[in-house]
């Protein structure tokens, strides 16, 4: 989907941003925000962001002072492909 925006040229020149940075910059803080709000998961917000890998998505989040927040579904599943690593790396 596409949405376009209305910003005034004097608030883009506060918020320091150059024109073709502003849709990126918009996307990332309303990603953030429905994060924040439990609106979209962690996964839901890196395909928003299109983020390759879950590592990608913890530096954003860790660069916003944002920090992932697991359920217990997802900490299973992340401790079940870490003893899977340990075991086929050896």
């Amino acid at each position: 989907m596409n949405v376009t925006v209305h910003i005034p040229d004097a608030i883009q020149e506060r918020l320091g941003k150059r024109r073709d940075e502003i849709p990126r910059w918009l996307l990332e803080k309303a990603g953030l925000e429905a994060y924040k709000s439990k609106e979209i998961s962690a996964q839901d917000l890196r395909l928003m962001l299109g983020f390759n890998t879950r590592m990608e998505l913890d530096g954003f989040l860790k660069s916003n002072g944002v920090f992932l927040e697991y359920d217990d579904e997802e900490l299973a599943h992340e401790a079940e492909t870490s003893q899977f690593l340990k075991r086929t790396s050896h």
